[in-house]
């Protein structure tokens, strides 16, 4: 089975191997097969040159019937070490003079006028066969043929040399190749260096380091690559930060949802039923005149942190700040049956949290500040209001208006709510009647409720979300001490 994941250095060894040993088998071969060709002939040629040279030497002493002198022709051959035998014979193949070993002629066709090669195998001492080539020239005097010349040479020789030659080229080869491997691997793995750079690079963004970099300068394709990785990486990073941005500027539900959709900014407006929570600052213009602008800043961001913290506590979203004011949303984006219950719990943390502050504000010697909530639930239509140009995503409706009329009529620390909706809630909250209020353009008066506290069912989740809270502004305290240290 093979593994799922092949480095490229590997395959490209691989590949750069196969060619580098194709390539030098090939030439192997070739080489081989031409040193063969090279010697055989060599040794052809040598033959019938010493055949052609007896034949010519031995003609006028064969008419002459000199047998010294063709017994000196034949010993003198002899001690050619390359010439294991030789011979003279008449027209009629009587043998006339020979030394060393000679081949059966009952098949030679003296009448030849070319010189003629035969191989042959003898058995040595030890039995083993020796092949051997004899070549056959014609001896004539004058024109006329005489007889014959024979000279034996060794083919066994001539096969063993081509046999060296081949062995030699084939350790040439198997020598180059495993040079030729390791520089294929060490060229592969250079050429794969970039690429495993660029695949940490890419690990690295996948990682969420959008700050990765490939910091190589060069002038080919994977310069170019390089550069186009860089330019990918600086766009996601910034893509990163708007979206980052854009979440602080409106609720991260609605901001990823219109980063998911990007083809069609627009939200579709729809009718729903939700709660709305206005929360507002008591006597905060008054407060504001007695602080430096950058104090009033402080302040706001301070609890408006708060509360949004508290509101996603409940799976509510802020929809906008209003100078001292906050609005949130609940039920709005995320279908939420509990809406109007955890908008008046989220109150509730809200009042509960504003109060513990104060008691740390009283011993700093700093203004208290004090909410006052006004919560309504009902139909209203979500979606976006504005123009092309510039859009912001809210809710709208007479139950939107009645919740900040609500909020208006509340007292410092009191949260207020009207007639229906504690008869919704009446079994899990705790609230006492106050009174009846006149609506504009309504012709009955709307009763309110004052919300004190929520049952026993959901208090657990109340105090430990309010300690969630506390505990997160003694970690900004202490992250705010050791900046200042």
């Amino acid at each position: 089975m093979l593994p799922r994941h092949i480095p490229i250095a590997f395959k490209l060894a691989v590949v750069m191997t196969l060619l580098l040993v194709l390539g030098m088998a090939s030439l192997g071969l070739f080489i081989s097969d031409n040193q063969s060709r090279l010697i055989r002939t060599q040794l052809d040629d040598f033959g019938s040159t010493m055949a052609v040279q007896l034949a010519k030497l031995a003609s006028e002493p064969i008419l002459s019937e000199d047998n010294l002198n063709l017994r000196m022709l034949t010993a003198n051959l002899g001690q050619d070490e390359k010439i294991l035998g030789s011979a003279i014979y008449t027209l009629d193949g009587e043998l006339l003079s020979a030394t060393g070993v000679q081949p059966e002629l009952t098949d030679t066709p003296f009448d030849s006028t070319g010189v003629l090669s035969r191989p042959w195998f003898q058995h040595t001492a030890d039995g083993s066969p020796e092949r051997l080539i004899s070549f056959t020239a014609p001896a004539a005097y004058q024109g006329v043929r005489v007889g014959s010349a024979v000279v034996t040479l060794s083919a066994s020789q001539m096969d063993q040399a081509a046999i060296s030659a081949r062995n030699a080229i084939v350790y040439a080869t198997l020598g180059m190749t495993v040079l030729a491997s390791l520089l294929a691997y060490w060229l592969s793995r250079r050429l794969s260096l970039p690429i495993h750079h660029l695949m940490e690079a890419t690990e690295a963004i996948g990682r969420g380091d959008l700050a990765t970099r490939i910091d190589q300068r060069r002038n080919d394709e994977l310069g170019y690559l390089f550069e186009g990785f860089n330019n990918m990486a600086a766009g996601l990073l910034r893509k990163s930060q708007v979206e980052r941005v854009f979440s602080r500027y409106v609720s991260k539900n609605v901001a990823d949802e219109v980063l998911a959709n990007l083809e069609e900014i627009r939200l579709v407006d729809r009718p729903i039923e939700a709660t709305v929570v206005f929360a507002d600052i008591t006597g905060f213009t008054a407060m504001s005149e007695k602080l430096q602008p950058s104090q009033v800043s402080e302040l706001l961001n301070e609890y408006f942190s708060y509360i949004s913290r508290a509101c996603a506590l409940y799976g509510g979203v802020v929809d906008k700040f209003i100078g001292d004011c906050a609005m949130l949303v609940f039920g709005a984006l995320e279908d939420d049956s509990d809406h109007a219950f955890n908008a008046v719990s989220c109150a509730v943390l809200i009042q509960q949290l504003a109060a513990q502050l104060n008691e740390r504000r009283r011993a700093d010697g700093r203004p208290e500040v004090h909410f006052r909530i006004g919560i309504n639930s009902g139909a209203m239509l979500a979606g976006n209001l504005g123009s092309d140009e510039r859009m912001e995503y809210t809710v709208v409706g007479d139950a939107v208006n009645l919740a900040s009329r609500l909020c208006s009529e509340a007292r410092a620390d009191q949260t207020i709510i009207r007639e229906q909706l504690f008869t919704t809630l009446e079994t899990r909250i705790i609230a006492q009647a106050e009174r009846t209020m006149p609506i504009r353009g309504k012709s009955t008066p709307v009763g309110i409720y004052s919300v004190q506290d929520i049952h026993h069912q959901g208090q657990e989740l109340l105090q430990a979300n309010l300690q969630k809270l506390l505990n997160s502004r003694a970690r900004q305290q202490t992250r705010q001490a050791v900046e200042h240290a």
